[in-house]
Order: structure tokens, then sequence, then C-alpha cells
């Protein structure tokens, strides 16, 4: 893999696809798992963001503005498989 380069761009590529890969992974485990401690360990999330998105009306036009990430183990795992790939090139 000698055209990647190590910049930030691509190292934020590899954390990004590292969560993502995390989050389906942990969608397929909920889906196939039982109620018990596999769900509540590492299917857990936290929400992390702005709840209620803020609303500015400017009688024009109004915006909205608002994010969540949600948290969980594998998520995290995914980003710690996508630091550990990024290493590896």
């Amino acid at each position: 893999m000698a055209f990647l380069h190590r910049t930030v761009g691509v190292f934020m590529l590899f954390i990004f696809g590292g969560a993502l890969f995390g989050g389906l992974l942990g969608q397929v485990l909920s889906f196939f798992s039982h109620e018990g401690l596999l769900k509540n360990v590492f299917l857990k999330s936290y929400p992390i963001g702005i709840a209620p998105p803020l609303t500015i009306d400017l009688f024009l036009i109004t915006l909205t503005l608002g994010f969540t990430i949600r948290v969980d183990l594998m998520i995290l795992l995914g980003v710690l498989l996508g630091v550990y790939t990024y290493k590896q090139i």
C-alpha cells in the first residue's frame, strides 16, 4: 500500500472506517445475541452531543444545528483497530 501516504486525512479515514466497522459489528451482535452480559457490556451506547437541536428562527430562515455521536465499546474497539491498521501501513 505504497500509494497511501501518512497524512492526517488518511488517519481520520482509518479512524472513521474503524468506527463504522465497529458499529456495524455491534449491530450484528445485537441482532444475534440474547439479553444478558453481552448486550449490557458491549452494546450499551452513550450519546454525546446536543440532545435537543439548537433552532434559530430569523423570520425569513430557520436554522437548526445539532449533532449526536453514539459511543459504545464495539465502536471504540473498531477505532482502535483502525489506528492499529493505520500504523501497519
